[in-house]
């Protein structure tokens, strides 16, 4: 996310918004959210292997007005990046509308899928609402990622949705979304090859973790029918990744990846804070919005009829971040959502860690 809206979409209100944020937070401790994460819904028409959302029998759906509301208060608090995922947000049927609609109140909307619903007409929708990124997720060869999808045709769907979108949304930017494993390299490296040929489509990669946050009986004994291999080669890999402009995750966020899988466990060190709660907001599929949905355990959410601008500054939303500057959930996990920004985030995060490879406060 760093690279494509510094590199790609660099804007004044995002420098002054930057500024602001920095000012707010070092002067008087407090922050209100640039970017918000939207799981708009937990029903998905996948079967992941390594998720169980798909399970859900009775799946929920955002309020579109509640949404609506939300996104009025974070527009109005200078909020520049809104990502929307799920569950799969594609089978929500009055997505192309809510698109607009943030597109509208917020510079960067970025839509996170799948690919398996995607229509010509979802596709032309999607083009027209302003949405500036769409992430396709493809995690290597087809034999790989159907496995790793639990369908036989996610892989045949995935790439015809990015042809979709290349066809009939050509402004959006595509982001390839693939999971990184010793289990497949090689898919990977294939993967590259045919991306390498598309214009305005790049990649960005999600080390698959066991975390404990994560776990369950069946991720536990989660099997692979492929040899992994060696942590030299899976090094090698991301060295190759890091020279590659194409690739969005930061250089950092790769060095970590590397180490990360050569078996290294601290590769979030111990930290004195995290500060994740203090530039981000999320939302689950009931409109509930957290700090940090991690760190509260989906406990404790923000009621979508509460005016969301005023709490985000009352002294009880002050009071959950302050308790979760000493939390310490997902250390030595690399969950993108979390990882890549808290390495990246405030200044001082991507200062220290281009100088010495390792963050301060996070």
């Amino acid at each position: 996310m760093r690279q494509l809206v510094f590199k790609n979409h660099f804007k004044y209100n995002l420098v002054a918004r930057m500024i602001r944020w920095h000012l707010s937070y070092y002067l008087c401790g407090k922050g209100t959210p640039v970017s918000a994460g939207v799981y708009i819904t937990d029903a998905c028409n996948c079967r992941c292997i390594m998720c169980d959302v798909w399970k859900n029998e009775k799946p929920s759906v955002y309020p579109r007005d509640a949404q609506e509301r939300a996104i009025d208060a974070l527009s109005k608090m200078g909020c520049y990046y809104y990502s929307i995922s799920g569950g799969e947000p594609t089978i929500v049927k009055d997505l192309p509308d809510r698109l607009s609609y943030a597109s509208r109140k917020i510079p960067y909307v970025h839509l996170v899928t799948n690919g398996l619903s995607m229509t010509p007409e979802l596709a032309r929708a999607i083009g027209s609402s302003g949405v500036k990124e769409i992430s396709i997720s493809i995690d290597g060869s087809e034999k790989f990622h159907n496995y790793m999808r639990g369908m036989s045709s996610a892989f045949d769907r995935a790439w015809k949705a990015l042809d979709l979108i290349l066809t009939y949304a050509p402004k959006v930017h595509v982001v390839v979304n693939s999971v990184l494993s010793p289990y497949n390299i090689d898919g990977l490296r294939e993967l590259d090859k045919c991306l390498s040929s598309l214009a305005h489509v790049q990649q960005k990669y999600l080390p698959l973790t066991f975390h404990e946050l994560f776990l369950t009986k069946e991720r536990k004994s989660l099997f692979f029918p492929w040899e992994a291999a060696l942590p030299h080669e899976v090094g090698g890999f991301i060295d190759d990744a890091i020279a590659n402009s194409n690739i969005v995750n930061s250089d950092i966020f790769l060095r970590k990846a590397k180490r990360f899988f050569n078996g290294e466990q601290d590769v979030i060190p111990e930290q004195k804070s995290c500060l994740y709660p203090f530039h981000s907001i999320e939302f689950d599929s009931r409109g509930l919005a957290y700090p940090c949905i991690t760190g509260m355990s989906f406990k404790d959410g923000i009621p979508p009829n509460v005016d969301l601008k005023t709490y985000l500054q009352s002294d009880k939303y002050s009071c959950h971040q302050k308790e979760l500057k000493a939390c310490d959930k997902c250390r030595g996990s690399m969950m993108l959502c979390y990882y890549e920004p808290r390495l990246n985030f405030p200044v001082h995060n991507l200062i220290r860690g281009y100088l010495q490879g390792s963050p301060l406060d996070q």
